[in-house]
């Protein structure tokens, strides 16, 4: 089964946003159909974050805000060994934690 990380669209404009709000902040509508988050796009902004619960087997995660190509921002882990503001990465989803042998899928990003 593959999993997916999903965006919200709004049914009355269009409007897609991550993550989903409960009324769309461009026309006030409150119905959306998910969409799921793909593709290419630039990384914005990035950061190491090394205050993990304890149970984490790495010692920092590497997080990134990052704008695809349709403008959409979202969060998700780099996993980059030379990151870099401005670089083209593309979108996956894997395993981003386990905790108790469940496996937490989530928003990865890749050099594209």
């Amino acid at each position: 089964m593959t999993e997916a990380v999903y965006a919200a669209k709004c049914t009355t404009c269009g409007a897609v946003s991550y993550a989903k709000h409960l009324i769309c902040p461009k026309c006030r509508g409150e119905a959306f159909q998910p969409v799921a988050i793909k593709g290419e796009g630039t990384v914005l902004s990035y950061t190491d974050v090394y205050a993990l619960a304890i149970d984490y087997d790495v010692r920092f995660l590497r997080l990134a805000i990052v704008e695809l190509d349709g403008g959409l921002r979202v969060t998700g882990q780099l996993l980059d060994a030379d990151p870099k503001l401005g670089k083209r990465v593309r979108t996956t989803v894997g395993v981003v934690r386990e905790t108790g042998g469940k496996a937490t899928h989530g928003l990865q990003f890749m050099p594209a």
